[in-house]
């Protein structure tokens, strides 16, 4: 079989010669123990170099399906280094066909075995136009009663095994070293460049990132002018895949395994597996390679964007060069404690899974690296995230105590996490406004006291005074009034007057609801995200016995015994929860502090 090759660079502008115009495709069948041939990678800079590939033998059936070719490495650095991170997608040719690309290697192998996928393996397995699956599914409640999704909910969606590949095992055709027996490959682990990053955001980040089969780096930089005027991407030419781009930097390195008529194959093992993305592709520089006895890899940098990875499968990932894809701006102002005044911005990739862990990261990173991440500290954040066709979302709070710089950025990442992983329709982020303001100083209270001013029954449609005593960090008394509205239909009888923070009559709502809440639609869950509750308000409800539902989320009150039959015995396939008390009158109270504690009073309606 004949495929196409882009035109490549001159011979002068690269010591090792390109591709021919045309290169032929060895097929697995041909693959025999002992043939041997040659590698291209870039060790350093933007050259590629050749290294001797040995074949030992053939993997057949590593998983369903696949195939991998076991080979011996030589040539460059790899007698001190082995088989490096950065080298996935290295292409091997035997004859001067293209066998496939370096994608394998043994942690701790005493000798440079790398395992190799076949080519026609890659450019199948991303030919398909199978649409991308559902990545996560966040189930945390949410809604008027909800508090912010837990950082780690979005996080635990990226701890998932790698593909089978991971752990093939499988018969060798041809001499197997018998130091190779029982062991088990591992795909070459990707350096992921953390660039403009706070040292301690990214000590948590590569956690994370390890997990998920990367090898994270701090402070290789963008490059500057070493990654600008680098040659066109050809076979063996280091290859970026960009998350963050801007004021901070996140990218992904590996190499390029075959151009063919400006489609492009690469790494020869997933990036993770996602399926159909829109990742920006991009030329990238080689500092050096970092030795290592476990795991070697590649100090590079990103440089422009040329294209599109527009395919993540198990066998490789695939893009083409020219068009870049969309991404979502995103602009930060933070005050900081010191008075000054500081903007970043950045753009990142629009992903159901990626990205709102990327606005996570990135946010506490910038929080991070100009307040201090633990004692005392005060935090409050605006955020405005603005959707094609749709409201925009808004969320804004105050953390204190507790790593206030980590909770506020996991509150503007939940939106994200909720909204880009819903069922109903896809939702295209224009862009993400993050105000942020900082305090060293602990801004907390705790509701004391809560008392009327007046004894005795009150008659509907008047106003009472409600006292409301908050008791700060440092002892101090706040005092503050709530006028409370009695409604002027008010039936006669006595009622809950509820005083309490946020998380309190969440609480109580999502007792009452005795079940998570789903959005029936995206204009809801916008509404629900819309009307989170917030840590500086004091909430102040007035409730009475009465019959009513929750129907499809919504609240129902004061419902006649013939609706609420009807709702409870039609087989309509919708969620009904019966409730037996009804919010007449709701008020809240904004504060300067994150306030915690409730107070319950009672008081009686008497009609004229």
């Amino acid at each position: 079989m004949r495929v196409t090759l882009l035109a490549v660079v001159a011979a002068l502008a690269l010591p090792v010669a390109a591709p021919a115009a045309t290169v032929e495709i060895l097929g697995l069948e041909d693959v025999r123990p002992g043939m041997v041939g040659v590698g291209r990678t870039v060790f350093e800079g933007s050259r590629i170099d050749e290294f001797r590939v040995e074949i030992i033998g053939v993997l057949e059936n590593v998983a369903p399906r696949q195939n991998m070719i076991l080979a011996r490495l030589q040539g460059g650095p790899l007698a001190n280094t082995g088989v490096i991170a950065g080298m996935s997608g290295s292409p091997v040719y035997i004859d001067g066909k293209l066998v496939g690309a370096v994608a394998f290697g043994f942690p701790f192998s005493k000798e440079t075995i790398a395992g190799i996928t076949p080519i026609d393996e890659m450019i199948e397995a991303t030919s398909t136009t199978t649409p991308r699956a559902a990545s996560a599914r966040f189930s945390a409640p949410l809604g008027a009663s909800a508090a912010p999704l837990d950082a780690q909910a979005m996080v635990a969606a990226l701890r998932r095994p790698m593909p089978a590949l991971s752990s093939a095992r499988a018969t060798v055709h041809g001499d197997m070293p018998p130091q190779l027996v029982g062991q088990s490959l591992a795909p070459l682990s990707l350096p992921l460049v953390f660039s403009g990053f706070d040292a301690s955001t990214f000590e948590w980040a590569r956690g994370i990132f390890s997990a998920m089969g990367f090898s994270p780096v701090m402070g290789a930089g963008k490059g500057g002018p070493l990654t600008r005027d680098l040659p066109d991407l050809q076979p063996g030419a280091a290859v970026g895949l960009s998350l963050i781009e801007g004021d901070m930097d996140l990218s992904a390195t590996g190499t390029i395994t075959h151009i063919d008529d400006g489609r492009v194959y690469a790494f020869g093992h997933p990036f993770y597996n996602l399926g159909p993305t829109q990742f920006p592709m991009k030329k990238a520089y080689v500092y050096s390679v970092f030795p290592s006895l476990y795991k070697s890899w590649k100090i590079s940098a990103a440089g422009e964007a040329v294209g599109t990875i527009d395919q993540d499968r198990v066998t490789a990932i695939s893009g083409r060069l020219g068009q870049t894809p969309r991404m979502i701006p995103v602009q930060v102002n933070l005050r900081t404690s010191r008075g000054q005044e500081r903007k970043f911005a950045f753009r990142m990739v629009d992903d159901e899974l990626f990205t709102p862990v990327l606005a996570y990261v990135a946010l506490a990173s910038v929080l991070q690296s100009n307040e201090r991440a633990f004692g005392t500290s005060t935090v409050r954040v605006d955020a405005r995230l603005s959707l094609t066709g749709k409201p925009d979302v808004r969320v804004v709070d105050l953390f204190t105590q507790e790593q206030p710089a980590m909770q506020a950025a996991a509150l503007v990442a939940a939106p994200l996490a909720y909204l880009m992983s819903n069922d109903f329709e896809r939702v295209s982020v224009d862009g993400l406004q993050v105000d942020v303001s900082s305090d060293e100083t602990i801004q907390s209270a705790t509701l004391e006291r809560a008392w009327l001013e007046r004894t005795g029954p009150v008659r509907p449609g008047s106003t009472i005074p409600l006292k409301v005593l908050l008791r700060t960090y440092r002892g101090e008394a706040v005092a503050q009034t709530i006028p409370v509205s009695i409604p002027a239909a008010a039936p006669r009888g006595t009622y809950t007057l509820l005083v309490s923070d946020g998380q309190a009559l969440t609480a109580l709502e999502q007792r009452e609801m005795r079940q998570p809440f789903a959005p029936r639609d995206l204009d809801q869950l916008i509404r629900s995200i819309n009307a989170l509750r917030h840590n500086n308000h004091v909430y102040a409800r007035l409730l009475r016995s009465d019959e009513g539902a929750i129907v499809r989320g919504e609240y129902l009150q004061s419902l006649p015994p013939s609706v609420l039959s009807v709702l409870g015995g039609a087989e309509q396939g919708v969620s009904v929860v019966p409730i037996r008390t009804a919010a007449v009158w709701d008020f809240e109270m904004p504060t300067d502090y994150a306030v915690t504690g409730a107070r319950v009073l009672t008081l009686t309606v008497e009609r004229q």
